[in-house]
């Protein structure tokens, strides 16, 4: 009878740790792509970075590269994000090393300054709010009911036009 019991009791805590296993597994493996940051945003607002820093903004060569290349991720679909990425990856590859490295560092700082202190605002940020991370959207939706689409695309179309003007 004891044994019994103890058998019991031990198949139920393991079914208690599959399922809440299950769940964690479950969540973290179906995060969707805004929770985890647009490859697309996070690339425009990198470039734009570059392009504020005077010293390591984007040579004509570059931008000739890099120009057509945010014409086509604007363009491709948010939710094939394995294409954004692949796209990203032709886009950082036009970069010099440096100017890589500067897209790490500010990456680095960002990330500081959203650890930071205790009563401190992450979401500032050059004095502008910001609902979450770089290219994310907030979990009630992308503000302004905006969809993840239309951000994705405002963003871009912003960079294409400043990197249009240096053409």
């Amino acid at each position: 009878m004891r044994r019994r019991t103890l058998q019991v009791l031990l198949a139920g805590a393991v079914v208690a740790v599959l399922v809440v296993g299950g769940v964690v597994y479950g969540r973290l493996r179906s995060r969707p792509a805004a929770a985890r940051g647009d490859p697309a945003v996070l690339a425009a607002l990198a470039i734009m970075a570059l392009e504020r820093s005077g010293d390591r903004a984007l040579s004509s060569a570059q931008v000739a590269v890099v120009l057509p290349l945010l014409r086509v991720l604007r363009d491709t679909d948010p939710e094939d994000v394995e294409a954004s990425r692949a796209l990203v990856r032709q886009i950082l590859d036009a970069l010099t090393p440096e100017q890589r490295r500067e897209i790490r560092r500010l990456q680095q700082q960002r990330r500081r300054r959203q650890e930071g202190g205790a009563g401190q605002d992450p979401g500032v940020l050059r004095g502008r709010r910001e609902s979450g991370p770089v290219g994310s959207v907030a979990p009630g939706g992308p503000a302004g009911g905006l969809s993840r689409a239309e951000i994705r695309r405002r963003v871009l179309d912003r960079v294409i036009a400043r990197l249009e003007q240096r053409r």
